[in-house]
């Protein structure tokens, strides 16, 4: 419904305002009006991530310490040296914290990546259909040829040539095919958010309902 307090209203104005400021660089060029509401988004984002930072430090960390836990004394410790990182003469501390937050960063991520995004994939690829129809066994060859493709082409150790010729320039065309709907899935999503702001403007205006 659309609001009739105040606060409501003037967040309600104010969202339109910003967001025409920010289309005036497409729309125009860069202007004052996009670098205010540019600035004030950033100032904004950052403000917010600072705050939650430390919200969820004081609550992980910080509280579980005041109720007698002090192994979590080692977290902020690690968290503190990283900060010297700016000062010239005690860097190389710094080196340690950050060392063990990829290290953890790179285990997590593939734990979560190993399964579902490369042996999923390739059991999906080599798995043949079971009573399927016809489009099924056509999507199963299909992707099955063009992920072989698509590998060969990245074989940089030798020159592609000879029997290789051809299904490295097959897997080209697969990895470009594949691109080109990646891309426009990308515009038609950028489409999908403008066609979302439009909407928002005219509900603002009271032209359509909100």
């Amino acid at each position: 419904m659309y609001p009739t307090d105040p606060w409501g209203l003037l967040g309600l104005w104010t969202a339109l305002l910003l967001m025409l400021m920010i289309y005036s660089y497409p729309l125009y060029k860069e202007n004052v009006f996009y670098r205010f509401a540019e600035h004030l988004f950033i100032g904004t984002g950052l403000a917010i991530a600072v705050i939650t930072a430390i919200q969820t430090t004081n609550k992980i960390a910080i509280t579980p310490l005041g109720h007698g836990k002090l192994i979590y004394i080692v977290p902020i410790l690690l968290g503190f040296a990283m900060y010297l990182l700016l000062h010239p003469d005690y860097r190389w501390v710094s080196r340690y914290p950050m060392a063990m937050l990829v290290g953890s960063a790179i285990g997590l991520g593939m734990r979560g990546v190993l399964i579902p995004f490369i042996l999923t994939q390739v059991i999906d690829t080599i798995t043949a259909p079971v009573g399927g129809n016809a489009m099924a066994w056509f999507n199963f060859v299909f992707i099955a040829i063009g992920t072989f493709c698509s590998v060969m082409y990245f074989l940089l150790t030798i020159e592609h040539k000879g029997a290789i010729k051809y299904p490295t320039r097959l897997g080209r065309w697969f990895i470009m095919l594949g691109l080109g709907a990646y891309f426009g899935n990308t515009v038609l999503f950028r489409m999908s958010m403008l066609a979302g702001r439009a909407q928002f403007f005219l509900q603002v205006l009271k032209i359509i309902p909100m």
